[in-house]
């Protein structure tokens, strides 16, 4: 079980919700982020403050979702990805930094998603929602689930 220093947004079961794992070393931010993410989507938020602490609370959860500062204490947001992709392959992440021309080459190497502060909040939502919900490719759908997706062909 996660300990009383960890920030949860829901009084909800973490077993019932998809979880995004916020780290951000700014607790103002944090907090505002943990409220804004919880009050308009589904997505429950675990907030930490540092690389480590985001290191130990993946080993109790599975996220659905990483959010990280790229300023962070000791490791940057992207050397955490690092980390945690070896943990998570199949994880999405969104790093958060002022500077992203700067981070960008390091950002796109990883496929991940950048966003640039300050941002607006909707952009923000709809970053993650296209992370939590990527659009499935047609060349990956069964072929019984094309034939739903299209009129047959004596209907036209």
């Amino acid at each position: 079980m996660l300990d009383d220093s960890t920030e949860q947004s829901s009084a909800k079961e973490p077993s019932t919700l998809q979880t995004i794992l916020l780290v951000e070393d700014d607790d103002a931010n944090g907090a505002l982020l943990t409220h804004i993410i919880a009050q308009e989507t589904p997505y429950m938020v675990v907030h930490v403050a540092d690389s480590e602490r985001a290191l130990e609370v993946v080993q109790q959860l599975k996220p659905t979702l990483f959010l990280l500062d790229y300023r962070l204490p000791r490791m940057n947001g992207i050397e955490l990805y690092d980390q945690l992709h070896a943990l998570f392959e199949h994880v999405p992440a969104i790093i958060l930094t002022t500077s992203i021309s700067k981070h960008e080459d390091e950002i796109k190497q990883r496929h991940l998603v950048g966003l640039a502060k300050p941002f607006e909040l909707d952009d923000l939502l709809e970053t993650i929602e296209r992370a939590c919900n990527p659009p499935i490719p047609p060349s990956s759908l069964r072929e019984a689930d094309r034939s739903t997706l299209s009129p047959p062909h004596d209907a036209l």
